[in-house]
């Protein structure tokens, strides 16, 4: 039986780099007076203390010192042009990523794309990149799991070379999302800017996916969802007055999902681990979402692991969804850590709730 794996990686960020003092003196100081009232609505608050919650003495140990923090220790994020076609972007990437590769956008057989600002609700930016990168083989579909997205990708991508329906797919992840951030919103200096892909071919029979643990929480759906400022109860159907933004129309339930959310990748990773019969303490390498600057060493605090395993871009580019998956994965290349048959998770949870841990022996 064939076997599949990564076999290229490519990411595009924007040039221009957003600092704290973008915004206003006064951001801080209403962040401050008014946390009480807006934290049902900040997607990244995080309570100091929460008797109850899993996981609760690594949230004191590493999410506490950042309490109080406006900019949730975020530093720099890279912010697109909000006129500019999110796809544009996702291209730049893919072409990076066939490059890497080694592969002709001729011999690309299907594109799968995730993007969290879409150019149109329908259809899916897949269809713009297979145009606009020359990928003129390749069929071409959305496959959204937001945040998740890049191994719920991987699963089918692989199961198509396996089995011999495709013989290269690409992967594309977009988290261009400040165009929908005011710098009002209590949660817009987390996120940044970014588009990324990868390619799935086929590889050494000992090496490639070996493991996927997947679940959903459809209870979470309302969790993290579109918003319009001029009509909290509308949505893009019908109803909706304003521009979008990204919150919540179910603060209950985002509050189970932030209080859930080193759970989630910890326990998914240790389930995994035992599935694929791989010691927890033999991962070369984790690479997942980034969602606040802490988040790297709390997961690998839970697991045991050198948080040198988990690297992290976020000092770079801050929240960038999906795409940290792919960044985080070239920053542990660069580092040394992707080495031959290496096991290397892949870890990322998103809206829905969507939660996707996959296990590759490096090629």
């Amino acid at each position: 039986m064939k076997r599949a794996g990564i076999i290229g990686l490519g990411l595009w960020v924007p040039p221009t780099i957003r600092r704290n003092d973008a915004w206003p003196a006064s951001f801080a100081d209403n962040y401050l007076e008014r946390r009480e009232a807006t934290k049902a609505g900040d997607l990244m608050h995080v309570e100091r203390a929460r008797a109850g919650r899993p996981y609760e003495e690594l949230f004191r140990r590493h999410a506490a010192p950042h309490d109080g923090d406006p900019f949730k220790g975020a530093v720099e994020r890279r912010v697109a042009p909000a006129a500019a076609p999110s796809v544009e972007g996702d291209t730049r990437a893919v072409r990076s990523a066939l490059e890497d590769a080694g592969v002709e956008p001729s011999d690309v057989s299907l594109i799968l794309s995730s993007a969290v600002v879409p150019d149109r609700v329908c259809p899916p930016n897949a269809t713009g990149i297979q145009h606009l990168s020359g990928c003129v083989n390749a069929a071409a579909l959305g496959v959204e799991a937001y945040c998740a997205s890049a191994g719920a990708q991987l699963e089918i991508a692989a199961a198509m070379v396996e089995t011999g329906r495709a013989r290269i797919v690409v992967c594309v992840q977009s988290h261009q999302i400040t165009r929908s951030m005011a710098l009002t919103h209590p949660s817009s200096p987390v996120f940044g800017d970014a588009s990324s892909a990868f390619v799935v071919g086929e590889v050494a029979p000992d090496r490639g996916l070996v493991g996927v643990v997947s679940k959903c929480e459809g209870s979470l759906a309302g969790a993290v969802t579109w918003n319009y400022e001029a009509n909290l109860g509308g949505n893009w159907r019908c109803g909706a007055q304003g521009d979008p933004y990204l919150g919540t129309e179910d603060p209950a339930a985002l509050r189970r999902l932030v209080d859930n959310a080193l759970a989630y990748p910890i326990d998914s990773i240790r389930r995994l681990c035992a599935k694929t019969e791989t010691p927890v303490d033999s991962i070369a390498a984790l690479s997942m979402i980034q969602p606040l600057v802490w988040y790297q060493a709390a997961v690998a605090d839970g697991l045991g692991l050198d948080v040198a395993r988990a690297p992290s871009t976020h000092a770079r580019y801050a929240h960038i969804g999906g795409c940290a998956v792919v960044a985080n994965l070239i920053e542990a290349r660069d580092r040394g850590l992707l080495t031959d048959r290496a096991p290397v998770v892949l870890y990322g949870h998103g809206a829905g709730l969507s939660l996707n841990t996959a296990m590759l022996r490096w090629a």
